[in-house]
């Protein structure tokens, strides 16, 4: 029996008897964290089976690791790359699969939710990024303050949980739905793995994450948008308005987590890796101000560069 190291610290590939698996060690739920885990994996992985949903199986659960079926092919993430085409038949069996997801009686997991319907949902994700924010502004107050990123861009977000469609039925979502967590069969077929962020949601904020991570092309976004409307039994209308919603909730949060981030890059990273967290956080930070409501104002890469270093040398 051997246990081969991965890149993650919480996934190991176990091989028995020349046979895979994979090895987990789950996060705790119900932890203020970056991104809220609220239903045990396990638990989601047997929903999705019984409901012939092909994802990994639990071959063995328990309160510190989970053993998992191993899937053979590539990381969606090793064949297409970042704004490139993508296969149109990977996108339609992405829609498919969350399309599906919405047929499934999601009862048996009600009881992780604190959450009754799409606009308490939006908050609780509100909620939790204050959190966050909050935590990480206790250290970096002066680089925040800079950068112009304050509590109010919260606050506004907040108060657009009004506008979320609360006649959409709630339903199962993967929660971290990115190329890297794709893998594609030799038979062309996609499965999705680690369902660790999943549980029962809003389905637009798993498709505006889901856009968010993948960076499609303008053309298979386009192309992602119109079969959605194919498929998509229900007041289409409204769930393209919220997935735009979430997308702009989904950015803003990403631009306050990567303050942390790259300000860690910067104390211990070398100066490739400070480029490249650099520029990361730059398109999101240039992206949102474009939404003149969060009153921030665009800067340059030398901008960014000199307040990052700056701060960090005042530490």
């Amino acid at each position: 029996m051997d246990l081969l190291d991965t890149s993650s610290s919480q996934c190991k590939i176990l091989i028995d008897k020349n046979k895979k698996y994979v090895i987990r060690y789950p996060r705790n739920i119900g932890i203020v964290r970056e991104y809220y885990r609220f239903t045990p994996e396990s638990d989601i992985i047997d929903l999705l089976v019984k409901n012939c949903i092909k994802v990994p199986k639990n071959i063995k659960a328990t309160t510190h690791y989970l053993v998992q079926e191993y899937i053979e092919g590539s990381l969606l993430s090793e064949i297409f790359h970042d704004h490139n085409n993508i296969d149109k038949d990977i996108i339609n069996q992405i829609i498919d699969q969350i399309c599906r997801l919405t047929t499934i009686d999601y009862a048996p997991l009600l009881k992780y939710a604190s959450w009754i319907d799409n606009r308490s949902f939006y908050i609780f994700q509100c909620q939790n990024t204050l959190a966050v924010f909050q935590k990480y502004y206790q250290s970096l107050n002066g680089l925040y303050d800079q950068l112009g990123i304050s509590s109010d861009i919260l606050n506004i977000l907040f108060s657009y949980s009004t506008q979320i469609d609360n006649n959409r039925n709630l339903s199962i979502i993967h929660g971290d739905r990115h190329k890297k967590n794709a893998i594609l069969q030799n038979n062309g077929k996609i499965v999705f793995i680690d369902w660790e962020l999943g549980g029962v949601g809003d389905l637009t904020y798993d498709i505006a994450f889901h856009l968010h991570q993948m960076a499609y092309t303008e053309e298979d976004e386009d192309y992602f948008i119109n079969r959605l409307k194919e498929k998509y039994m229900g007041d289409f209308n409204h769930l393209l308005e919220d997935i735009k919603l979430y997308r702009l909730f989904i950015l803003a949060r990403s631009c306050i987590y990567h303050v942390y981030w790259t300000d860690l890059i910067y104390r211990e990273g070398n100066e490739l890796d400070k480029k490249r967290q650099l520029g990361h956080f730059m398109r999101r930070y240039n992206k949102l101000c474009k939404f003149p409501e969060f009153n921030l104002s665009y800067k340059s890469e030398e901008e960014l560069e000199n307040i990052f270093k700056r701060f960090s040398k005042l530490r």
